[in-house]
């Protein structure tokens, strides 16, 4: 009611009017605004594919460059997202190295640093899932009931940590 009033007689009241108006849009809206986009351009995007979550591996696709280099690459990737201590953090997003229907350029792509793997991780591959999502990871195969689970996995297993709240994970 409060937004859709006639504006007020005199400018006090036309103030609190859209002060009141600004306060119930404010208590309806519940949503955290994210840091503005670095792109200059907007890219409008139906479905991306680094988006979903593979629910079981699928098959390798066929690669343009040279079989040997790339499987080269891809080996060193893999062994470089499956960690041997709980101080490792690697660069490149373990969901997208095991989705194979993303490019190449996607799937091997390095993070700047590990707090920038985990932006990607968690707007990607956290925040647009319900809490009892499934899905298999596509790197050891094992298999994650929750969207919990997929977090402890990524830090145990992949070293890919995230620290946000429950709340901005969307976990409560």
């Amino acid at each position: 009611d409060t937004v859709l009033t006639m504006p007020g007689t005199t400018i006090e009241k036309e103030y609190e009017r859209r002060i009141a108006a600004i306060n119930a849009v404010i208590a309806v809206c519940d949503a955290e605004e994210g840091a503005p986009s670095r792109s200059r351009v907007a890219r409008k995007r139906s479905a991306d594919p680094g988006d979903m979550l593979p629910t079981a591996p699928l098959p390798k696709r066929q690669n343009s460059s040279p079989s040997g280099e790339s499987d080269d690459a891809f080996s060193k990737a893999i062994a470089s997202v499956c960690v041997k201590s709980p101080e490792e953090r690697p660069t490149i997003c373990f969901i997208c190295l095991g989705t194979p229907r993303l490019p190449q350029s996607e799937r091997l792509r390095m993070y700047k640093n590990s707090g920038s793997l985990s932006r990607h991780f968690v707007s990607k591959h956290v925040k647009p899932f319900s809490n009892d999502m499934h899905c298999e990871c596509s790197i050891c195969g094992e298999k994650l009931k929750s969207k919990s689970m997929l977090l402890n996995h990524a830090e145990r297993v992949h070293g890919t940590v995230s620290r946000s709240s429950k709340t901005a994970l969307g976990l409560t």
